[in-house]
């Protein structure tokens, strides 16, 4: 591993997000919210661009779901080129993805994550000045050919149900609680960007999540009686392989 691979791979388990400071951002832009593999392709391209004035170094790898692993003890059938490289100000480059083709499911997607660290180059003169590491992470699908249906109707094969609490498993909820389960019987991964309960005459955000091929999620709700959520509905907002998003609604049925 080289001097450069070796700092960025220390960097990437200890990262720093600082999102509450307005005047610290990141510089390096991905083009797009998500990598769609198609597993028939030679490789997939992923521009990348520094809106900077001031040039970067990117370290980028795929992760398997571990966002803490180091990327030099990560195993997984991706590779990314180039690995580390410098970005200058105002300009662009491409990550380029190949699959090493070693075995994954056919019959359903996988779901791995693109990773890319910034680091803004030091000069002399920074000696005193503090630094700070982005790294930004995207989902990664990797899609196998001839799975039934399409990924843009999975989401009408979604069901949801509301559970009472004795159907569920210690510790998926408060005591006396309910919570609500989708169901996704398709081959392809769903992606809520948002997730709310309506009930009582309000909207009770319940948060955002993926749900797995042929799996389900459980979405705890808040304090309520079985009455109150007798005319209940979830309103879901699910993101497509460009970022674009819709919302849906359905009842929720026992």
């Amino acid at each position: 591993m080289t001097p450069i691979a070796r700092v960025f791979s220390s960097l990437a388990v200890g990262v720093v997000f600082l999102s509450t400071f307005s005047a610290v951002q990141a510089a390096i832009v991905i083009q797009g919210t998500r990598v769609v593999f198609a597993a028939d392709a030679r490789e997939v391209t992923v521009p990348i661009n520094n809106a900077s004035s001031e040039p970067v170094l990117v370290q980028s790898w795929v992760d398997d779901g571990r966002a803490n692993v180091p990327p030099e003890q990560m195993k997984v059938p991706f590779v990314v080129a180039p690995a580390v490289g410098r970005v200058e100000p105002s300009s662009g480059a491409v990550l380029r993805i190949g699959h090493t083709q070693e075995s994954l499911p056919k019959d359903r997607e996988s779901l791995f994550w693109l990773n890319v660290l910034e680091m803004p180059l030091r000069q002399e003169s920074d000696e005193n000045v503090l630094q700070f590491a982005f790294r930004t992470r995207i989902k990664l699908f990797f899609r196998p050919p001839h799975l039934p249906g399409d990924v843009d109707s999975a989401v009408d094969k979604l069901t949801w149900k509301l559970q009472s609490p004795e159907r569920l498993k210690p510790g998926t909820a408060d005591v006396g609680g309910f919570a609500v389960r989708v169901t996704n019987p398709t081959a392809y991964y769903v992606s809520f960007g948002d997730v709310k309960a309506s009930f009582k005459g309000k909207l009770m955000p319940l948060g955002t999540r993926t749900v797995a091929p042929f799996s389900s999620e459980i979405f705890v709700l808040p304090k309520a009686t079985a009455k109150e959520l007798r005319q209940a509905s979830v309103q879901y907002e699910v993101i497509n392989d460009y970022g674009g998003r819709r919302t849906l609604e359905q009842p929720l049925v026992e």
